[in-house]
Parts: structure tokens; C-alpha cells; sequence
């Protein structure tokens, strides 16, 4: 799996590796293997609020 940041940073994660989530940056994932990818999340967040934002959403756009 790759993730890229809105200011062109790239962390490549293979089987196996830990990342903690990218916060208050815009940023996307995609997994550019052969095959599937499965991933485990576990999100701390605030009762009501959204835990996930899509860029254009809510008028943001940075």
C-alpha cells in the first residue's frame, strides 16, 4: 500500500507494517499490488463528529 500526502510526501507499507494515521493533512491510499490488501483500523474520536472528511467536503478544500 502506498500513502501520499497532499504536499507530495510517500510512505510505501508492505505485509506486516504499523502506520499511525496521517492527521489533519489531506492524503489518499491505494494499493498497488497484485493483491488484495487488508487493513485494520482502530479510530479515537469525538461522539458526533466525523472521523473522516473527503477533500471537498464541508466546503474545505485544504
Amino acid at each position: 500500500m502506498t500513502v501520499q500526502t497532499e504536499n507530495g510526501k510517500i510512505l510505501h507499507l508492505k505485509t506486516g507494517d504499523a502506520i499511525v494515521e496521517v492527521v489533519d493533512t489531506w492524503h489518499y491510499g491505494k494499493n498497488e499490488g497484485a493483491d488484495p490488501a487488508e487493513i485494520i483500523v482502530f479510530y479515537a474520536g469525538v461522539k458526533g463528529a466525523p472521523i473522516t472528511v473527503r477533500h471537498g467536503e464541508l466546503g474545505i478544500t485544504k
